[in-house]
């Protein structure tokens, strides 16, 4: 029966410490009766020979190991009696933190039964029908009665697992002695137990390949245990180091494949296991969070981080971590092979792997895992595959699963691209790892340069299937292999995140965070690596044909997020506001990383959605700004420098269109806008939020639209941009080797004129000032074009192919 709220707030706990101390007092009687047993009677008798007397020395020996066992057992109860108070009052002062949550956060009224509902008890009558009609309440009620139903489960684990931890104290498996008398080798602390027992029960699915499994009580035993315990340091490591590396690495994959061939609630069971033994996995590999003197987090960048971590690794709590690391180099390149499916009759499937791949898979159903043991065992996958590049490669299904009785089975075929998955959980992770500036291998005093994102990018073989894929397991055969569809899928969300800081489903429309140092060095080494000069007769990595084209959308919001740093290097203007720390491109790797991006009609778009919406904004905040008493030639030169930048980078953006157009022959314009009219939500988003660049000191300023400009206008007029800017083929121009935009820029141009023409009316100007800011406007925004879409010089090197 399980507990209930009102049990747990009721009951009385100290009974147990009050048994501890009957239990400690048996056991030193127990110990005094066998210290009598031993001087009093065995001595007593020495030198006594004869069959009777080697009756009585073989009895005597079992009845000396009973006392001795049970001043053990009774010893090691009181033990786990003292433990088991300690764990029930501190998972109720859990309940009770939820409980007082609920009331003062959540407004509600908690009854002895642990039943919340709103509290209307200090409201008017008027306030309290309002309230309890409120379709909300409903959804706020179930929500706490949700996480006090958690947290007393939670109580019920507890307790269950202390009775375990009791039950088996009590029986005797030492093998010696009477069978069924005292158990000698009884454990004194319910973690302890529970990760052997845990460790036990784990390393006995093996049978479930044998017609066998774990019994149902013996799944809820597991369930349980790992339930209540994978966030506890000594249950994770002793769980952990009673599986060795090999055992860790076979139950792994036996958890994954039961996972999702069991039948029934068995399934639910085997995942519940699974996602407890990955969160095992990331408690007991914790590494700590290093600060500086001031209190300040340090994080791999910083030299002092690389002093406190090799600090760490020496001392008592480290080693677990750097031998559990050194035993995973020693088994994550190495294969294995496991046969799975019942004995008999039916057939038997032998899978064959690898221990890192198998490893990932178990990580991705945990969460937790600090960000250098993410780091590490990367670089470890990193210098496993640079000894043999082919070591991932294997026969198999496009998406990287296996079938087991006509059941999918996935497999992170490969492990360093499902780490990088892992580390896009969480932003700061990411952009560490990939950060140039950030130390690649803390735990020696080298100076080594991070060149992670390059290694990924130019370097590393993403090339792993082989042919025929109807076979599973790696293989010897290198030839014809290609790369899988989801390839890059781990290291795209990685990428993104590290450069944005905002984590991969985040919505278009939430507030974006501010780009941190590592974010913008993250940005800077992306734009450098994919943008950057190749080497001769090699392609850019995001051309037409290159391995990374279709991270062109990615990419796109990708410097999207940068509006102001893309103006300040594209056209020298380093008093641009930016969103945090500035990123410092380099100026010809940034035209081309723009130039192969906006390829994309989804990176063109949005690259154009922020700048366009980052330029109105800006001259927007130079015309309701300008300075007292400025006269017409400056208000011409303030404004014109307002749009300069965004001009130039929308002339980048017309000739990257152009080059998909006539030169990649990409698409037709018609398809083309409409695979770009996908990023009208970027539009949306700074529409409603402002680039968040401008304005109060945390950069929320809100872009708000003058007279005559609602906010879908400026939307469509973005768009509009966005639609129709189809340059004329090269040969249908008037000069040789050039694309024709003046089109494009005319439109550009009378929409920042008519821009400035609404907001220098909203603000008051002067007939003759407002005049003066349309013409610098005009001006400015074609000179701007004209630079960034290369109208004065002739494109490319050949010319456009038509």
């Amino acid at each position: 029966m399980e507990l209930t709220y009102h049990d747990i707030m009721n009951a009385n706990f100290s009974a147990l410490t009050e048994t501890a101390k009957n239990w400690r007092a048996m056991a030193k009687r127990c110990g005094t009766l066998r210290n009598n047993y031993r001087d009093h009677v065995r001595k007593k008798l020495t030198g006594w020979n004869g069959e009777s007397a080697e009756a009585f020395w073989k009895s005597s020996e079992i009845t000396l190991h009973e006392l001795s066992a049970a001043k053990r057992q009774a010893n090691r109860i009181a033990e786990l009696l003292d433990d088991a108070h300690g764990r029930l009052v501190k998972a109720r002062g859990e309940l009770k933190k939820v409980r007082d949550q609920a009331i003062h956060e959540g407004g509600m009224k908690v009854d002895a039964y642990g039943k919340c509902n709103l509290d209307t008890s200090k409201m008017t009558d008027k306030e309290a029908q309002g309230a309890l009609h409120d379709p909300s309440r409903m959804d706020a009620e179930a929500k706490w009665n949700r996480r006090i139903q958690e947290t007393v489960k939670h109580v019920d684990d507890v307790d269950h697992e202390n009775m375990l931890a009791l039950k088996a104290a009590a029986t005797d498996k030492d093998g010696k002695g009477e069978s069924g008398g005292f158990n000698s080798k009884a454990v004194g602390d319910v973690e302890k137990y529970a990760a052997k027992r845990s460790a036990e029960l784990i390393s006995d699915l093996d049978r479930a390949d044998k017609g066998g499994g774990l019994s149902a009580k013996e799944r809820h035993e597991l369930q349980v245990m790992l339930r209540a315990n994978s966030d506890d340091k000594q249950f994770s490591r002793t769980l952990i180091n009673s599986l060795g590396p090999d055992g860790l690495i076979d139950a792994a994959y036996q958890l994954n494949a039961l996972s999702h061939t069991a039948g029934g609630n068995s399934r639910s069971h085997f995942q519940n296991m699974e996602e407890g033994l990955a969160t095992s996995l990331a408690t007991a590999t914790k590494v700590p969070v290093f600060r500086d003197g001031k209190g300040n987090v340090l994080d791999a960048s910083h030299k002092e981080y690389a002093e406190k971590y090799r600090a760490w690794l020496d001392s008592k709590d480290g080693a677990f971590y750097k031998n559990w690391r050194e035993d995973m180099r020693e088994v994550g390149p190495k294969e294995w092979s496991h046969t799975y499916g019942q004995s008999g009759t039916a057939p038997q499937t032998k899978v064959t792997g690898r221990g890192y791949p198998t490893l990932v898979t178990l990580m991705q159903h945990g969460d937790g895992y600090s960000p250098q043991v993410l780091h590490d065992l990367a670089d470890d996958v990193r210098a496993t595959e640079e000894k043999d590049p082919h070591i991932w490669d294997r026969r198999g299904t496009d998406t990287g699963t296996a079938t087991f009785g006509g059941k999918p089975v996935p497999i992170a075929s490969d492990p360093y691209d499902g780490l990088l998955g892992i580390m896009a959980k969480d932003p700061e992770t990411a952009a560490t790892y990939l950060n140039p500036a950030s130390d690649p291998n803390p735990a020696d005093n080298k100076e080594e340069k991070n060149d992670r994102l390059e290694y990924l990018v130019k370097h590393r073989d993403w090339k792993f299937l082989n042919p025929p894929d109807t076979a599973l397991g790696p293989v010897t055969d290198n030839a014809d292999d290609r790369a899988a569809t989801n390839a890059h899928e781990g290291f795209e969300a990685a990428l993104k995140v590290g450069a944005t800081g905002r984590l991969p489903d985040a919505v278009a429309d939430g507030a974006p965070p501010r780009h941190s140092a590592a974010n913008a060095q993250v940005m800077e080494e992306a734009v450098r690596v994919f943008g950057g000069p190749v080497a001769k007769g090699e392609i850019s990595p995001i051309a037409k044909d290159g391995d990374f084209v279709d991270f062109r959308g990615t990419l796109g919001e990708m410097i999207a997020d940068y509006p102001g740093d893309v103006q300040r290097e594209t056209y020298g203007d380093n008093e641009l506001k930016v969103r945090g720390h500035a990123a410092n491109f380099d100026v010809g790797a940034l035209h081309e990383y723009l130039n192969q991006v906006g390829r994309d009609p989804y990176g063109y778009g949005v690259i154009k959605a922020s700048q366009q919406m980052y330029t109105a904004e800006h001259l927007q905040h130079v015309i309701n700004n300008l300075p007292s008493g400025t006269d017409p030639s400056d208000a011409r030169d303030y404004a014109g420098d307002a749009v300069l930048g965004g001009a130039y980078v929308a002339g980048i953006l017309s000739e990257a269109k152009a080059d998909a157009l006539y030169d990649d022959k990409i698409d037709e314009a018609e398809d083309f806008n409409k695979n770009a009219d996908e990023a009208s939500k970027w539009v949306n988003r700074f529409v409603g939020l402002g680039t968040g660049n401008i304005g109060g000191s945390q950069g929320g300023a809100v872009l708000s639209t003058p007279a005559g400009w609602a906010q879908e206008d400026l939307n469509a007029a973005v768009m509009e941009q966005i639609k129709k800017d189809l340059p004329v083929e090269a040969d249908k121009a008037e000069g040789q080797g050039r694309y024709d935009f003046s089109d494009a820029q005319e439109r550009l141009r009378n929409y920042y004129r008519d821009w400035a023409e609404s907001v220098g009316r909203d603000a008051g100007l002067d007939p003759e000032i407002l005049d003066s800011v349309k013409a610098g406007v005009r001006n400015e925004t074609i000179a701007g074009f004209q630079d960034g879409s290369g109208t004065s010089r002739s494109h490319g090197s050949t010319g456009p192919t038509g």
